[in-house]
């Protein structure tokens, strides 16, 4: 280590961190020597931004490393930080990457072994960082390092402390039959903390279905506060105990669940229960009345904004494909649509979009998009028409569930509203429901003179399939093919009309973009009726996955027969219990079907 009189040896302009070069850092460091708390946490704060921001580690940081261990060891008020910014500047994970937190993993272990006696410091919060240091013990320190932690391991009285130790202890132990032999020891120690950081270390060396002892360990101790499982809460180089548990589970369907309803019934403190209840129907197919019947049972209990909105998307997520849903959830969301506060219309948009009608009925004044779900949801003609007449409801996610015979029905409402907020999907959808209406094509050729091209393309279009001149579309059209995306699926519903604009439609069937390549076999297909160009261009998207799960869907509605080489892929998507496609798009639609759920369906009604 080195002391604050050094500080001028180093050429710290040459030394660049987050916000360009190193010159202020040695008047930070000199700060944390001050007496003055306010100061000194002014001076870590800065630090932490400039030479750890974000958890990167910079030349700055490497340079600071022996500066900060003198720190950590010589000051009173800037210990804890100190050693903090000391186990953050050994990189974030277990592994180093090559270059700057190589170098900084290495600095921090050869100052290992002056740090280990803070271990025995009076305060938790340096024992507990001095733990954290001591996870980049290089070989010439891992003896002491791992001495020195068995030992705090086993007389720290702060339950997180020894927790912690405990998780270092089986990262850095050569020994492997004494890391397995303390573990398995750690499953009946009287802190939970301890015993669930033993089960889940034993956990991530098993294979799933896991052994039920483990799990029984983890669901029962894993929801004590003084665990923290909160992904904001990183320990570097081990990472978030959250995303560890986060990556066991996601093996084990079963385990999820037993730890979901267990960390639930405790508390759902930090919200952990609940995030397992919604990681179940991520990764696992046919689990959402369980994952809806776990969320509800979290709902009653006291939490903080951030994690209650976490828990309400959850419920967004999967109450769409829920056919009969826990009937606790709509009553354990009402108080949540009732309370005024900025989670209020999330809860409000989850009893919509579970078809609750006590969201017109007990909630004074909802807000317009858990209107437009409700009609969604419930295809009431009333509700439908209360969210179209709401002057601030934008009801695209409404269009797409009414039939024609609703649309004709609504058909007054639907023009007010695109005299008021036209939108491509309405436009769109006029064209799709065969409305012969005058004033209609009148309002659809006020928008095809408007400023806004993919509106003004999708008007232009509705109108020629509702019978006005095709012309226009057709001119537009073949200007705008240029680009991609919405032009090309504007052509595609002209159908045969679009004809004259083939040439330009089959130089996209071999584009770079699989979504460009997926939306012009479909325009092809729909125009020429012909499915020899699109149907290879579609089983070659839809072979491996990731893939457009649209492609997928064209191909069954081009129709039978499929290519043959495509029954495997179609046997794997339908009958898997895990998800084949595990991520959606986190802006589609709250009424949107999981991927997952579209591809199943599509294979399954490909292969009947």
């Amino acid at each position: 280590m080195r002391s604050p009189e050094e500080l001028d040896r180093i050429d710290w302009p040459s030394l660049y961190h987050a916000y360009g070069d190193g010159g202020d850092v040695p008047d930070l460091i000199r700060a944390l020597y001050s007496g003055d708390g306010d100061r000194v946490d002014k001076a870590l704060g800065a630090l932490f931004n400039h030479v750890l921001h974000q958890g990167s580690v910079y030349p700055a940081t490497v340079a600071a490393v022996p500066f900060l261990a003198h720190t950590a060891v010589h000051t009173l008020h800037a210990r804890a930080g100190a050693l903090a910014l000391l186990a953050g500047a050994g990189g974030q994970g277990p592994v180093p990457w090559a270059g700057d937190e190589e170098e900084g993993h290495a600095r921090v272990g050869a100052e290992v072994c002056g740090l280990l006696h803070l271990l025995g410091d009076d305060d938790p919060q340096v024992r507990r960082h001095a733990v954290r240091v001591a996870r980049r013990a290089s070989a010439k320190t891992l003896p002491a390092a791992t001495r020195e932690l068995a030992a705090a391991y086993a007389r720290d009285p702060v339950p997180a402390v020894r927790a912690e130790a405990l998780i270092v202890l089986t990262c850095i132990d050569p020994d492997p039959q004494a890391r397995t032999r303390r573990l398995r020891d750690a499953l009946t120690d009287p802190v939970a903390a301890v015993r669930a950081v033993a089960a889940l270390a034993l956990l991530e060396q098993e294979q799933a279905p896991y052994p039920a002892d483990l799990v029984a360990v983890l669901a029962d101790a894993g929801g004590d506060s003084e665990l923290a499982v909160n992904r904001l809460e990183f320990f570097p180089g081990i990472g978030d105990t959250d995303s560890r548990v986060a990556a066991v589970l996601a093996h084990d369907p079963d385990a999820t669940a037993t730890v979901a309803r267990a960390w639930i019934a405790q508390g759902n403190a930090e919200g952990r229960g609940a995030r397992r209840a919604h990681e179940l129907s991520t990764h696992w197919r046919d689990r959402e009345h369980d994952t809806l019947a776990l969320l509800a049972a979290a709902l009653p209990h006291p939490t903080t904004p951030w994690d209650l909105s976490e828990l309400l998307v959850a419920v967004i997520r999967w109450a769409p494909g829920a056919t009969h849903p826990d009937p606790s959830l709509g009553d354990n969301l009402m108080p949540h649509a009732l309370a005024g506060t900025t989670t209020a219309e999330l809860a409000q948009l989850a009893l919509g979009l579970l078809g609750d009608e006590r969201l017109l009925t007990a909630v004074p004044d909802p807000q317009p998009r858990p209107l437009v779900a409700l009609a969604a949801r419930t295809h009431d003609l009333d509700h439908q028409r209360l969210a179209l007449r709401h002057r601030h409801a934008c009801p695209d996610e409404l269009l797409a569930t009414l039939t024609s015979h609703a649309a004709r029905t609504l058909l007054r409402d639907l023009k007010d509203l695109l005299r008021r907020r036209p939108t491509v999907t309405l436009v769109r959808r006029f064209g799709d429901w065969g409305i012969r209406d005058t004033e209609l094509l009148d309002l659809l050729a006020d928008n095809a003179r408007g400023n806004d091209d993919e509106l003004a393309t999708a008007a232009t279009v509705a109108a020629a399939r509702l019978g006005a001149d095709p012309a226009p579309a057709l001119d537009l059209l073949a200007r705008r093919l240029k680009d991609d995306g919405p032009y090309l699926e504007e052509a595609g519903r002209l159908g045969p009309t679009a004809a004259p604009l083939l040439p330009l439609i089959e130089d996209r069937l071999t584009d770079g973009h699989e979504w460009t390549r997926t939306i012009a076999a479909e325009a092809h297909w729909r125009i020429t009726g012909d499915r020899s160009k699109a149907v290879p261009v579609l089983t070659a998207l839809a072979e491996s996955l990731p893939a457009p799960v649209l492609a997928l869907e064209t191909l069954l509605s081009i129709g039978p027969p499929y290519p043959p080489h495509l029954r495997p892929h179609l046997l794997r998507w339908s009958t898997t219990d895990r998800r084949a496609v595990s991520s959606d798009d986190p802006f589609a639609p709250s009424t949107d079907l999981p991927l997952d759920t579209r591809l199943r369906s599509a294979a399954t009604r490909m292969l009947t």
